[in-house]
């Protein structure tokens, strides 16, 4: 029996894409859809495509790629008032290129930059609800930019 994979059913099915092409998709990291946990301000941008890492995409999917991060951060800067958006390629655990796409706010500490930017305790986070309303305005952003 082949195994399900989680990227491929959420671009399938999932409502809460924030923005879906042909080569990549955009959505919110959840990480707890019951409470009010979640960083606001954490995203992943993924391949449609199986593949690894950056040497496994063709050059429409690095086009994408790369054209995304650039509008997908300046949205977050503009709509989140972040300081910096950092991406991040880690590229374990599932076979989607995916990187996590993570706002940094203005009052974080500097221990907290970098990776462990979602770790800071006294960081904007919310409910599946909030991750929805951000959504809509990262989408219009996004829409905004293009127009």
């Amino acid at each position: 029996m082949k195994e399900t994979c989680i990227i491929c059913t959420k671009q399938a099915h999932s409502p809460d894409l924030v923005w879906q092409g042909d080569l990549i998709s955009v959505s919110h990291m959840v990480r707890d859809p019951e409470g009010s946990g979640n960083y606001l301000g954490y995203y992943m941008l993924e391949t449609r495509r199986h593949i690894k890492g950056l040497y496994d995409a063709n050059e429409a999917e690095l086009t994408a790629v790369g054209c995304m991060l650039g509008r997908l951060s300046r949205a977050m800067k503009s709509v989140l008032a972040a300081e910096h958006v950092y991406a991040f390629f880690i590229g374990e655990g599932v076979d989607h290129l995916h990187a996590h796409v993570v706002a940094r706010y203005p009052d974080a500490p500097r221990s907290y930059w970098g990776p462990a930017v979602d770790e800071w305790p006294e960081a904007p986070r919310g409910t599946l609800e909030d991750i929805r309303a951000l959504d809509a305005q990262i989408r219009a952003a996004l829409r905004a930019e293009r127009d």
